[in-house]
């Protein structure tokens, strides 16, 4: 007994402190998060003039003879073509010598002159806050590490602390005591949605300490399932003469996109006018949001000949890479189920904050009641 109080009294420091201290990491990390989860809807309808189309037939036979007229319309050379998808049913375009991003109404050839809109600057500062606190570097540390200590530590602890051992603890740990008095409602906030959000809050924080300690994960997940690393990217071949005239146009590049995945929907294309770099293409499974695995494959292809140097499939992965590839953003965000998983998983973005301000009231209570206790008398 005595030893069963000592380990709870450890728990519950940990949990305490570990809390308190990443608590305003946690609450902004999960309120952004919670935004991200339908940022291709809000952004689609504030950026709708850029976004959606005005018609319904697509005015040009093909891909081919669309980036003619654009480059024809824009007298610049194409970099990179971005196809519809996740809410965006205009294409994108980049150009040589040129950091904007442009759109292109395929239903009435309407070419922006400039696509940035106040929706996408609003999302990058989101997506940054997010992910980095705006801190760069080490502020995904920050995050990485929280997120994990949240997922492995927090949770776990608040679960054993929760944990309903006698028949009264059971009749109110799983409701929450709405017309109990404030002191009792707030700790009845916190164990319940604590415990009912233990599940989607534990695979967001594994996930999004994923995302920075990516190399180590997959160590982790290779060794589990007993896969073969990956293989590396192909070195490129010697291109000491190779000339920038002989490289394939957009046009042509397109026509090798052709060539492959012919059931896949394409999803962007780069270019280069760097002797040692190789043109990109990527197709996708589906252009909207859709429950289950994402299956994305990239192509690195030579400039000149159009051979493949290197290909990202999903897969033909180890599974350890697989699971990765397929699952790390699928459900991070939610979208492993669709719909219902991410309206889950944006509610959940917000129980960081509920949490942390429950939390506090808690420790602040016990504080207060400490000070007016005399210490004979604790």
């Amino acid at each position: 007994m005595v030893k069963g109080r000592y380990i709870k009294k450890v728990v519950r420091k940990a949990h305490l402190w570990l809390g308190l201290t990443s608590g305003l990491v946690l609450t902004i990390v999960g309120l952004t998060g919670s935004l991200y989860v339908f940022e291709p809807e809000i952004i689609s309808y504030l950026e709708r003039e850029l976004y959606q189309t005005k018609g319904q037939q697509n005015i040009f036979t093909d891909d081919i003879e669309m980036s003619l007229y654009v480059e024809e319309m824009a007298k610049k050379k194409i970099e990179s073509i971005q196809w519809p998808r996740r809410g965006r049913k205009t294409y994108t375009f980049k150009f040589f010598g040129d950091d904007h991003w442009y759109y292109l109404d395929q239903t009435t050839g309407k070419l922006t002159g400039d696509g940035t809109g106040l929706g996408k600057e609003v999302f990058e500062f989101i997506f940054k806050l997010h992910t980095s606190l705006t801190m760069g570097n080490t502020g995904r540390i920050i995050t990485g590490v929280t997120s994990l200590l949240f997922a492995l530590v927090m949770l776990t602890t608040g679960l054993y602390l929760w944990w309903p051992r006698t028949k009264t603890r059971r009749k109110i740990g799983f409701r929450i005591q709405w017309n109990a008095k404030p002191k009792i409602l707030n700790y009845s906030l916190h164990n319940v949605n604590g415990f009912y959000f233990f599940l989607p809050l534990f695979f967001i924080g594994i996930t999004g300490g994923s995302f920075y300690f990516r190399d180590e994960v997959r160590w982790v997940l290779n060794k589990i399932t007993f896969s073969i690393p990956a293989k590396q990217s192909e070195v490129l071949e010697d291109r000491s003469n190779y000339h920038l005239d002989d490289f394939m146009t957009v046009q042509q590049v397109l026509g090798e996109m052709d060539k492959y995945y012919e059931d896949y929907e394409r999803r962007n294309l780069w270019m280069t006018k760097e002797t040692e770099s190789s043109f990109s293409l990527a197709y996708q499974k589906r252009t909207d949001i859709y429950p289950g695995p994402d299956t994305t494959i990239f192509l690195d292809i030579d400039p000149i000949s159009g051979k493949i140097l290197s290909e990202y499939h999903p897969d033909k992965l180890p599974t350890g890479d697989a699971i990765i590839a397929k699952w790390l953003l699928q459900v991070h965000f939610g979208e492993f189920g669709g719909l219902p998983t991410r309206i889950l998983w944006c509610i959940a973005g917000l129980m960081p904050a509920l949490l942390t301000f429950t939390g506090a009231k808690i420790w602040l209570g016990r504080m207060y009641k400490k000070k007016r206790i005399p210490p004979k008398n604790r």
